[in-house]
């Protein structure tokens, strides 16, 4: 029976996910108001809520595991190093944060009616502040969907995590659930319906796409760790290869094949090219299911990529020990 390291708790898992959502949310959410902002206006200001929510849930969640919270107001003395990937990570989630807030305040109305004074005195200064907070969000979201996976890459000794295709993986899913959150959100809110077949039908291409390459990364990814990935040694190629193995055939099957693969890749897919072939509501509908699948498949990817990483990483280490 083999145990498995609880080093990390789920906080962090959990804290991978909220980040990579939050940032596949705002990225999707600023790509659409750059092209149909007054349509969307009530999506896109819930969107960027969602994804300050996202950011400060994270956070939240990975300070609860710290076993002394208050040492994060100490954060300027202990993430000074900046060739860090952690020191990094939380400045720009702390930026983020921020940023995302701003941006999301600009674009709610009944916010931003709270300036209106100021929006009179001065025409047009509204729009700009939004569209340059907008780019900078732009910027920070990206680098905090690659920095989830960065962080775990950069980690010592853990195999499995050894590889440039993990922040490529976890980039493309992270994308993939933002723009499932926001097509959700236009259909709840009632913007899908101003929205034409054709156009619809673009946005399930471009869902398909991401799913395409996300499935594509995930393959050549599990491939070359069955292979021992990029280990120098016997025990860290063992440690890979058990890793892989724990997801695929072992005590981890059920879910990595149940919500990854069939819920988080498979479902989706065939929802949204079903939704080429539908009219009016329905063809949303479709989506936003198939949205829904695709967030719980995103949040799973992470959890067990963390679980089975360090657990194989006890079982190499023990190998190196015997050998």
């Amino acid at each position: 029976m083999i145990e498995l390291q609880t080093a990390w708790g789920w906080q962090v898992a959990l804290y991978l996910f909220l980040g990579g959502l939050g940032a596949g949310t705002f990225i999707a959410a600023t790509l659409l108001g750059f092209v149909r902002r007054k349509r969307h206006r009530r999506a896109l200001a819930v969107s960027y809520w969602i994804a300050v929510a996202c950011i400060a849930a994270g956070l939240l969640s990975l300070l609860s595991e710290v076993v002394h919270p208050g040492r994060a107001l100490l954060m300027w003395q202990s993430f000074s190093h900046l060739a860090s990937w952690m020191a990094l990570g939380a400045w720009a989630a702390l930026a983020a944060l921020v940023v995302f807030s701003v941006t999301a305040f600009l674009t709610t109305r009944n916010t931003s009616e709270l300036l209106s004074g100021v929006w009179e005195e001065h025409p047009g200064l509204r729009k700009r502040l939004r569209t340059v907070f907008s780019l900078v969000g732009l910027v920070l979201a990206f680098f905090m969907a690659l920095y989830t996976g960065m962080l775990l890459k950069a980690a010592p000794g853990i195999p499995f995590w050894n590889s440039w295709l993990l922040p490529c993986l976890f980039v493309a899913s992270a994308l993939g659930a933002g723009l499932n959150v926001v097509a959700s959100l236009a259909v709840l809110t009632g913007s899908a319906r101003k929205v034409s077949r054709t156009r619809r039908r673009l946005f399930a291409g471009i869902v398909i796409g991401v799913v395409a390459v996300e499935s594509a990364l995930l393959f050549f990814y599990l491939a070359n760790m069955l292979q021992g990935g990029s280990g120098a040694q016997p025990s860290q190629q063992f440690a890979a290869q058990v890793s892989a193995e724990l997801l695929l055939s072992g005590s981890c099957f059920l879910p990595f094949w149940g919500l990854v693969i069939a819920g988080g890749l498979v479902a989706p897919l065939i929802l949204s090219v079903l939704s080429l072939f539908l009219r009016g509501r329905a063809g949303w509908r479709i989506l936003a299911i198939g949205a829904m699948l695709t967030v719980v498949g995103d949040c799973a990817l992470r959890f067990l990529f963390l679980h089975v990483g360090m657990g194989a990483d006890y079982i190499g280490q023990a190998l190196l020990l015997i050998l």
